[in-house]
């Protein structure tokens, strides 16, 4: 199994400047990757999803 680092939505939002609006808007229409639920209320994101986001966006 891959070795795969979760990170908060404090942490998602420290690389990826968003307000948490925009950031769950995005999520929505597909153009951020979705959370992985790890808890009952508590969600986080793959580091290298995030990343792979946001190196597209500089291309584009």
């Amino acid at each position: 199994m891959k070795n795969v680092q979760l990170i908060s939505i404090k942490e998602l939002l420290t690389i990826y400047p968003v307000s948490r609006a925009t950031l769950y808007r995005q999520i929505k229409v597909g153009m951020m990757p979705a959370p992985v639920k790890i808890g009952l209320r508590r969600v986080a994101w793959r580091l290298d999803e995030v990343e792979h986001h946001i190196e597209n966006l500089k291309k584009a």
